[in-house]
């Protein structure tokens, strides 16, 4: 195997862009703001804090694309679909990162349900990771978080990924990150959302997070945000049509450059 081709995979490692490729953000909306999500409610929620698919509608699904800085192997793509079921919501999703020569793929199966000002969620995860003439390892990953509404304007959310400290192999020191985040939403306004938010891998240093969104019309949508893990500026787009909901995300690094992301989810029944 040539050195070269594993190239976008020792940057994205050597740059901390994140704790690692399979909890990176998801959705153009989630990237437009810098990651600050844990408090963010919606279809998204599925792949961020499950908790917050419980102000979903009846059913909807989606789609998101993401390539970091140009580069061939530095994709991110994720699909899934969220449900209203008798007894909560469901969320069911794939995510998978990568090419050819190394890809990791995590399957999501999430539940969440709410009690007066409280949503709770939590999901099992199913993860891959394979590099090319090594093979592949797998193995499992449970994530919990809850969402409390103080008041209209004031939302807290939390949630802990990997509680079960997962590890790739048997012995191995080189596991699945387990980290921990802590936010603040404060919405003012019903168009207006600036969330804060804390990040903990519990073997590396905390990232700070702030994003904010602005409703424009009612069917668009401005966002911007920035994150100290990253060393990048977050900025980002939406539109609403109908039953359709498309985001566009631009992220900046001052060394490697631009990276894009579109998503899109329809709400198939609406209640």
């Amino acid at each position: 195997m040539k050195i070269f081709n594993l190239l976008p995979v020792l940057l994205l490692f050597t740059l901390h862009i994140h704790a690692q490729s399979i909890y990176a953000p998801v959705s153009s909306r989630v990237i437009g703001m810098g990651d600050a999500a844990v408090t963010m409610g919606g279809y998204w929620a599925s792949f961020q804090n499950t908790a917050g698919i419980t102000t979903t509608e009846n059913f909807e699904v989606g789609a998101t694309y993401e390539n970091r800085f140009g580069l061939t192997g530095l994709d991110f793509m994720g699909v899934g679909v969220t449900s209203e079921v008798p007894f909560g919501y469901l969320a069911l999703n794939v995510f998978r990162f990568g090419d050819d020569i190394y890809n990791e793929h995590k399957l999501s199966l999430g539940y969440a349900t709410k009690l007066g000002i409280v949503q709770f969620g939590g999901r099992v995860n199913y993860l891959q990771y394979q590099v090319m003439d090594f093979g592949s390892t797998a193995t499992y990953s449970v994530d919990l978080g809850g969402i409390a509404t103080i008041t209209p304007q004031l939302i807290v959310g939390a949630q802990a990924l990997n509680i079960t400290q997962s590890t790739l192999k048997s012995g191995e020191e080189q596991g699945v990150p387990t980290l921990l985040k802590l936010g603040i939403s404060y919405r003012p306004r019903d168009y207006f959302m600036l969330n804060a938010e804390i990040e903990k891998d519990i073997l590396k240093s905390t990232i700070f997070k702030v994003g904010a969104e602005y409703n424009l019309l009612e069917k668009f949508y401005l966002r911007t945000g920035v994150n100290s893990g990253s060393f990048q500026s977050f900025y980002g787009l939406g539109f609403q049509y109908l039953s359709f909901h498309w985001d566009y995300a631009l992220s900046n690094h001052a060394e490697m450059g631009f990276s894009h992301s579109i998503s899109m989810h329809y709400k198939l029944r609406q209640k």
